[in-house]
């Protein structure tokens, strides 16, 4: 069996971040947000994915900043955010678990969204019960704290999945086997070899 300890990210790696769905479910274009400063990513939600801030404070201030929708209307937008599981992927995780190898989310998230991937994503999933987020450790990757974390609850993983190129370099210049997952699936069991 190739790679016995798996780190995995969820965002754009399991799931696709959809921000276009977020805006459209406040009833705005892509055009229109920085006309507005809808851009929800501030320091609430830097707070929110570092476990800081809670769901209700985080909600309260985004209907704080834009009080022209309500804190439901917010909630649905953030899950919105996050599409259905990226063609291919769930079958990739099964195979490899089937196989022999253990997942471990390995994501900046918060409680929200991770709720929503988990309704979200079904079954497709489901082998993958143990996690590191963001949110518990109080820090975002790359961070030394990210890495430390993981590596305490389970050592050194043989092979991390995410989809961002600087994570895949901070995580090879730490040692780990890192490998940057694209949407295209069929490219990744090549690179991976028995999958």
């Amino acid at each position: 069996m190739k790679y016995p300890l798996v780190a995995l990210d969820i965002g754009n790696t399991c799931v696709p971040q959809c921000y276009d769905r977020l805006l459209s479910t406040l009833g705005l274009a892509a055009s229109d947000a920085p006309a507005l400063g809808v851009e929800p990513w501030g320091e609430a939600f830097y707070r929110f994915l570092t476990g800081t801030l809670s769901e209700d404070d985080y909600l309260e201030d985004f209907h704080r900043r834009f009080p022209q929708w309500s804190r439901e209307l917010a909630y649905l937008a953030h899950v919105a955010y996050l599409g259905a599981p990226i063609p291919g992927m769930p079958e990739l995780v099964q195979e490899m678990h089937a196989a022999g190898s253990h997942f471990v989310f390995f994501s900046d998230i918060n409680p929200l969204h991770f709720r929503a991937f988990r309704a979200i994503s079904g079954e497709a999933f489901a082998c993958v019960t143990d996690c590191v987020r963001s949110d518990e450790v109080h820090a975002l990757k790359p961070s030394g704290e990210m890495f430390a974390a993981f590596e305490q609850r389970f050592g050194v993983p043989d092979l991390y999945l995410d989809d961002r190129l600087d994570l895949i370099q901070a995580a090879n210049e730490r040692g780990w086997h890192a490998v940057q997952a694209s949407r295209d699936v069929a490219a990744l069991r090549r690179e991976l070899g028995a999958f």
